[in-house]
């Protein structure tokens, strides 16, 4: 009889909000509970019953935004980074993770590193049988959240697969987007808490000083200086200090700049977008998954906007190296669709590569 099972409730075989459930040791623990893409779209948790704990990789609405569903399964526990949980709405039983270190999950061990793609955010490693991997979303590449990779070997590995057979390097996502940057004006709707950021930093760092922000930017870089600075690289404050005297609000369309949301249905990008959809100027690049029938999606479908890839998480050659390093008995591949699994299987080789809803540990 094996250590228990995980049920992959939503997030493998399409691209989906995460939510898995871990069954061991006489506990069900749930591994994230999020929303979309696209928006509106929410795990499946009806015939679920109840669970005794929901742990949460990182803040991002496709991995937290069905909080509102742990109602049906029991009020239980949320346990996150602290930095994580400063971002949650109030009204839940907070318990902590370590940003990096030894925790437990109702007596239960996990281990956690940086994911390299959001403040706060985590992989765990759980003590259940020859021990169980999630990464979440996660990142080797970028030059502003710090990873720590994961070292311990793990029969069960749940991977960000996001990318699929996607190999280019943030250096060459650079080189596609520089130009542009240099002929500005140009507006890159993005995610405050994730790859926004991280391309402004990149910006500047090219020399470019012509930068403006929403307050949804301006705000995230404070908090990356300041409570969210543990998920930050080590050598990044000056960068942020100057990142931040840099930046001013935006206005008429000038420089390159940065506005929440990613796909534009929400926050000052969604009113920048409605302002110069019709404009020959800026110039718009969407640098993220768009769902269907956003107005990322018809933007670039009718050519008014360009899309250019902005890695935020793990090429193929990184989920091969993961692999190799943790020497799992199981690979499920997350987040990507599953017209990539004969690629995946191929080279995560001779590690076995499955979407099966439910993966004994």
């Amino acid at each position: 009889m094996g250590a228990g099972v995980l049920r992959l409730i939503s997030g493998v075989g399409a691209k989906g909000p995460a939510c898995f459930l871990l069954e061991a040791a006489g506990k069900r623990i749930m591994l994230d509970l999020g929303e979309g893409p696209p928006p509106g779209l929410l795990p499946d948790v009806a015939d679920l019953g109840t669970i005794d704990a929901l742990v949460l990789s990182h803040g991002h609405k496709d991995h937290v935004g069905g909080l509102r569903l742990l109602q049906r399964l029991g009020t239980p526990p949320v346990y996150a980074t602290d930095i994580v949980a400063r971002s949650l709405p109030q009204g839940f039983e907070l318990r902590p993770l370590p940003l990096g270190g030894l925790g437990e999950v109702l007596g239960i061990g996990v281990a956690t590193g940086r994911n390299g793609h959001a403040p706060g955010g985590v992989w765990l490693h759980f003590a259940i049988g020859g021990g169980v991997l999630y990464t979440g979303d996660w990142s080797v590449e970028s030059g502003l959240y710090d990873y720590d990779p994961p070292a311990q070997s793990a029969s069960v590995a749940l991977l960000d697969c996001s990318y699929g057979a996607y190999q280019k390097s943030l250096g060459e996502c650079w080189n596609a987007l520089a130009p542009l940057v240099g002929r500005g004006p140009l507006l890159l709707p993005v995610p405050a808490d994730g790859r926004g950021p991280e391309i402004a930093l990149e910006v500047l760092r090219h020399g470019c000083t012509d930068i403006f922000f929403d307050e949804a930017m301006s705000k995230a870089v404070r908090q990356m200086g300041g409570t969210a600075r543990a998920s930050a690289r080590v050598d990044i404050d000056e960068d942020l200090q100057a990142l931040s005297a840099a930046a001013k609000p935006i206005s008429a369309p000038r420089g390159v700049m940065f506005a929440a949301s990613a796909d534009g249905t929400s926050g000052a990008s969604k009113n920048l977008l409605e302002r110069w959809e019709h404009e020959s100027e800026p110039a718009i690049v969407f640098t993220g998954y768009r769902a269907p029938d956003t107005p990322a999606d018809r933007l670039i479908k009718s050519g008014r906007a360009h899309f250019l890839r902005w890695n935020v998480h793990p090429r193929l050659s990184d989920v091969a190296a993961l692999v190799k390093t943790v020497k799992p008995r199981a690979v499920i591949p997350a987040f990507c669709d599953r017209s990539q699994l004969p690629d995946l299987t191929r080279a995560l080789a001779p590690a076995p590569v499955t979407m099966d809803p439910v993966v004994e540990l």
